[in-house]
């Protein structure tokens, strides 16, 4: 999938067999709630939705990238980062295919990157599950079947060649991936990455693909269309701000929530 991604400067759980880490913090993204992630570049004839899935290795949400007919659409969802490359680690994700029928790709992971650090050097180091089956136990991709990926030991290919002060990271925009994330630390230890984030991109028409359970260095975020406390206590401590009704709506207040669940979600967060 060519990708060429705009520029970006900004508990516990276990799910089925495709779980995060035990020791990642857990986030919940809602619609309401994005907990900082954007469309960032994404472009027309790509869209991003929150969708009820209960086969997804977090039920019962995921996150929907989809693309028109066009060659030229583009889906993408991102969270600003500043970390740098020689810090990162705990990259994984699930994905899934569902349409059209013979497709190739999955979504990609991205690690939108200054290579020679502050803003210069940039590219988008990209993940395709496609092209890493049999690299550290990843699979190969099954239709229409939830599986996960381990980013952070797998192969990369980069949108644009970069020279950086140990030598020259080659862009080869679509593949074939060729680099490890240890390779380009080497190459370019300066390296600071600015976003991560998933993708459809261009050339990819009529695409329906899914993701959840994104993992970046311990935060394992996981995509909902809603997430409502199920007790008073969930309501406390700020964390009113997180939840939302089951109607996908954000409380107004920790006393929204608490009432919440006192009517047993008859009090919703958008009037009583």
């Amino acid at each position: 999938m060519v990708s060429t991604a705009g520029l970006l400067v900004a508990s516990f759980a276990f799910f089925a067999n495709v779980a995060p880490a035990a020791a990642d913090t857990i986030v919940v993204v809602t619609p309401a709630n994005t907990q900082g992630w954007s469309t960032a570049d994404t472009n027309a004839g790509g869209t991003v939705n929150f969708i009820t899935d209960t086969s997804s290795p977090a039920p019962s949400g995921a996150l929907q990238l989809a693309t028109d007919t066009t060659t030229t659409a583009k889906a993408q969802y991102v969270h600003e980062s500043n970390v740098p490359l020689a810090d990162v680690s705990g990259l994984s994700y699930s994905t899934k295919q569902n349409a059209p029928a013979g497709i190739v790709a999955d979504p990609s992971y991205q690690l939108i990157t200054f290579l020679n650090g502050g803003t210069s050097g940039f590219t988008t180091l990209v993940f395709e599950p496609y092209q890493n089956p049999g690299n550290n136990g990843n699979p190969t991709i099954v239709p229409g079947t939830w599986q996960q990926w381990d980013v952070s030991n797998g192969l990369f290919w980069s949108t644009r060649t970069v020279t950086c002060s140990n030598g020259t990271i080659v862009g080869t925009p679509g593949g074939p991936s060729s680099y490890t994330l240890a390779q380009i630390e080497s190459t370019c230890p300066d390296s600071v990455v600015a976003a991560f984030g998933v993708n459809i991109g261009s050339n990819n028409p009529a695409y329906n693909v899914e993701t959840d359970l994104v993992s970046f260095n311990g935060t394992t975020y996981n995509f909902e269309v809603t997430n409502a406390p199920t007790s008073k206590d969930q309501c406390k401590d700020g964390n009113w701000q997180n939840l939302t009704d089951s109607q996908g709506q954000s409380f107004r207040n920790q006393g929204d929530c608490v009432s919440f669940v006192a009517t047993n979600g008859r009090n919703t967060a958008s009037g009583r």
